[in-house]
């Protein structure tokens, strides 16, 4: 096997250029290979990411059946010393109770079905990206007007063409009876979390002013919480479902609340085979053309080797060992040069404010940071030494099918 190996090493260097070039389009191979993985990780991490932090938590603590069916009358009454109980669990960052119902915004000029959400402004910075994503105006905490304070979100603004200061009137069904509770309420700030859907359908009001044109009392619709890591979400989902065994709640990570988006994740990976595909397939054509003209070249000294005793499987390994030795190289030189480029980008960014509309529309923000994880790296790296092996195999098996006879008589 050594001999073989010595051999293997010798040939490539045998024609420098070819060697180099198809060393050239592998190593390129995985970096392009490498960098659509991290674009990809990264606007996923994002879709995943941005719905939680702008509103979804990782889990929500709801009133029994709410979620399917999210009408006042199954509001919960405020969790108290529970919320403390809560907090003290280490793998907990925040958590927040809300008021979330559907109502109806109106001005002189027209009116929107949007979403209410009554908030505790000191609570709710832990649990959402709210109060940095104010662009004009002042937050809950800096108003000093008369008025009952509003945020609405940019898109929502630039349709209502309502801006700060101006008057909107809210409405929404009361609890307990068949009444529409409303109330006159004046814009504090504006906010833009980047995803358009989601900043023209949901207003943001004081959870007391929320319980007070709600007839809700102490009442709450659901408490948020925020972890320190996602991945742990099903497991303190299972602890808080035991806390809360007796109590009529329900709760609910957000896969559980959002399984499109688990699966439009799971999809999106998959969709990304194919492109991953194109690459390797580029450097399988390279290695394929490459030795079968190495082979063509070196028919007399095949057939000589094969001659003085060198058998057909030996004659397999060596041309495999020449194309896995190349693809070594290549696929470390790649490694290093795509995990380099990802990371460079990863820390400056790509602007992608051209597809800003879109993207918005997506929850993708309109700067990207590419990331890779050591899994990507290893598995991209063994699917091109995979292809490489796998793709020497007919040129390695037509070298091997070489008469030595008919070869040597030809020269």
């Amino acid at each position: 096997m050594n001999t073989l190996l010595k051999i293997a090493w010798r040939n490539l260097w045998r024609s420098k250029r070819r060697t180099l070039i198809l060393f050239s389009a592998m190593t390129a191979g995985l970096v392009g290979v490498l960098f659509s993985m991290g674009l990809t990780n990264s606007w996923l991490v994002q879709i995943k990411d941005n719905m939680v932090r702008m509103f979804q938590g990782h889990i929500k603590i709801h009133g029994t059946g709410f979620h399917d069916h999210p009408v006042v009358e199954r509001c919960m009454p405020t969790l108290g010393n529970e919320i403390d109980a809560i907090r003290r669990d280490p793998r907990v960052k925040a958590v927040a109770e809300r008021i979330v119902l559907q109502g109806l915004l109106s001005t002189a000029a027209q009116s929107r079905v949007i979403t209410i959400i009554g908030i505790n402004p000191v609570e709710e910075g832990g649990v959402s990206i709210l109060p940095s994503s104010v662009t004009e105006g002042v937050y809950f905490t800096e108003w000093e007007g008369a008025s009952n304070p509003a945020l609405i979100g940019r898109r929502l603004a630039d349709r209502l063409e309502r801006m700060v200061g101006k008057k909107i009137v809210l409405m929404a069904q009361q609890s307990g009876n068949n009444e529409v509770g409303s109330g006159a309420f004046r814009i504090a700030g504006i906010y833009d979390t980047g995803n358009g859907g989601f900043d023209q359908e949901y207003v943001y009001i004081r959870a007391q002013d929320a319980q007070e044109m709600m007839n809700l009392g102490s009442m709450v619709t659901e408490a948020v919480v925020m972890l320190h890591d996602i991945d742990e979400s099903d497991a303190v989902t299972k602890t808080l479902a035991n806390q809360f065994r007796d109590i009529p709640v329900d709760v609910l990570s957000w896969k559980e609340r959002m399984p499109l988006m688990e699966k439009t994740i799971e999809m999106s990976r998959q969709m990304m085979i194919p492109y991953y595909v194109i690459f390797y397939l580029a450097m399988a054509f390279g290695i394929v053309n490459t030795l079968l003209m190495t082979i063509g070249e070196r028919t007399h000294e095949i057939g000589v080797m094969m001659a003085i005793g060198l058998r057909r499987r030996a004659m397999v390994s060596l041309i495999v060992l020449e194309s896995s030795l190349i693809a070594c190289i290549a696929m470390s030189a790649g490694t290093i040069a795509g995990w380099g480029i990802v990371a460079w980008f990863g820390k400056r960014g790509i602007n992608l404010s051209g597809l800003a509309e879109g993207l918005a529309y997506m929850g993708v923000n309109r700067v990207i940071y590419p990331g890779l994880s050591v899994a990507n790296v290893v598995c991209a790296s063994l699917g091109g030494l995979t292809v490489a092996i796998i793709f020497a195999l007919y040129p390695a098996w037509r070298a091997s099918r070489l008469a030595p006879a008919d070869v040597i008589g030809k020269i």
